[in-house]
């Protein structure tokens, strides 16, 4: 049973990193066919440019104060090989070559990237990235080739801190509704608007705007109870832990889903 265990959790770190991996993987690629036009010499807000005025304020102390690779070049040329060198560790990260060392490259690419993003690379999701990512370093492997069938088993306290991630993710993201003082969300009535009031509406949207306010209600419900309830059972025996999954991740598609 031990050793099933220990398999068990070998499999999972493994799922994990894999999903990291593959998050990294699109977030390189998706800057490295825009970078020109953010970040270029001719973009929108040029890395040149910014580490040019961070440095005239901060001096000799310029890249202690925001640390970056791009103080060793801002060009066009390096800014597209951040991106393709980090995809590439994303993706000898994602099929378990050298994991570690995957995983700190990826990290020390994006937190560069990160670093001079502003309001491009600012969002929840690029700290969450980096926060996870992280995380990754000392859950991968110390081998330069991961086997799930020999890979040592993870870090307890790796385990513990990503279950923390996600408690601190989930729980949050229900407290600043409430928090907020909107009397939307505290009287449950914020889905009649969201639907059709958020950046990025999908095309089921536009159904579930049309649901009666009952349900909109009993939907706001069960949201705060998914993101304020269930994320405490992550620290519970496996039941509980497999009941958050279950529930966290219902949540998740029918977010995505609308």
């Amino acid at each position: 049973m031990g050793a099933m265990t220990s398999r068990s959790r070998v499999r999972t770190a493994r799922l994990v990193l894999g999903g990291i991996a593959v998050v990294y993987l699109v977030a390189f690629v998706s800057l490295a066919v825009q970078i020109d036009g953010l970040y270029g010499s001719r973009g929108i807000l040029p890395v040149g440019d910014y580490l040019q005025w961070i440095h005239e304020r901060a001096g000799a102390d310029a890249w202690r104060v925001h640390p970056t690779l791009f103080w060793l070049s801002s060009s066009d040329l390096a800014l597209k090989a951040c991106c393709w060198a980090g995809a590439g560790s994303a993706a000898a990260l994602l099929f378990g070559f050298a994991p570690p060392l995957s995983a700190i490259c990826c990290w020390v690419l994006y937190f560069s990237l990160f670093q001079v993003g502003r309001v491009f690379l600012g969002f929840q999701w690029d700290i969450l990235l980096l926060e996870a990512g992280f995380l990754a370093i000392f859950l991968a492997p110390l081998r330069w080739r991961s086997h799930v069938e020999f890979d040592p088993e993870p870090p307890v306290v790796v385990i513990w801190m990503f279950r923390w991630l996600l408690f601190r993710l989930m729980f949050s993201s229900g407290m600043v509704k409430l928090l907020s003082d909107d009397p939307t969300w505290w009287g449950l009535t914020a889905l009649q608007y969201h639907y059709w009031t958020q950046p990025l509406p999908t095309f089921p949207a536009w159904f579930a705007a049309k649901l009666p306010q009952w349900f909109q209600e009993f939907s706001c419900l069960l949201m705060f109870v998914i993101e304020l309830g269930v994320p405490w059972f992550v620290f519970g025996p496996r039941l509980l832990r497999l009941s958050a999954f279950v529930a966290l991740v219902f949540l998740q598609l029918l977010i995505g889903w609308t």
